[in-house]
């Protein structure tokens, strides 16, 4: 019984893959703490940092679902609790979604809107936090987003980034005195040219 359903598994795999389309891509953008639509966007309170890196594009063109991986360096930055200190962060972020691209008839080799949702690694590599800040050398995150693809190759997007493990934890000397352990939340505005 085992054998026949991995067989039949198997078989279905091989049938999506043989006829999924695999691209791979280049990516940039900006990590942002607030997702704002005015001239503030660009405050320094509201930079996060910046991300860039190669994208895995796998699309299987009946259905419209894909599996979007890709592997970024990310550079976060956020001030800390007394908001006189610039804490910067660098990480190697694995995210791997998955993908549903709408397809509309006549215009989707033109505009073709996306969502996605799937989990990212973050690999912390390099930091400047004080003393009394400790990093978790890895975190994970759940992301949620949408964009579009405009003309099959540049692919916009937007993502919201929701801390599932703990990223930093120090102690609140101010207030308590006891260890607080925070997690990430931010934005990413992106575009990937898809080859």
């Amino acid at each position: 019984m085992n054998k026949n359903i991995l067989a039949v598994v198997l078989i279905i795999a091989c049938a999506i893959t043989g006829s999924a389309q695999v691209r791979f891509g280049v990516r940039g953008g900006v990590t942002l703490s607030k997702l704002r639509f005015d001239r503030n966007i660009i405050d320094s309170d509201n930079r996060v940092g910046y991300t860039a890196g190669l994208v895995l594009d796998l699309n299987i063109p009946v259905v419209g679902l894909g599996v979007e991986a890709s592997a970024m360096y990310t550079h976060r930055s956020n001030r800390l609790t007394d908001g006189n200190i610039l804490y910067k962060r660098h990480f190697i972020d694995i995210p791997v979604y998955a993908r549903y691209r709408m397809t509309l008839p006549s215009i989707e080799h033109v505009v073709a809107p996306i969502v996605f949702t799937g989990p990212s690694l973050s690999i912390l590599f390099d930091e400047n936090a004080p003393t009394t800040y400790k990093n978790s050398k890895t975190c994970l995150s759940w992301d949620v987003g949408g964009g579009v693809d405009l003309f099959r190759h540049l692919r916009v997007t937007a993502s919201y980034g929701i801390g599932i493990s703990k990223a930093l934890s120090y102690i609140d000397q101010e207030y308590t005195g006891n260890k607080v352990h925070g997690k990430d939340k931010y934005w990413t505005v992106s575009a990937a040219w898809l080859f």
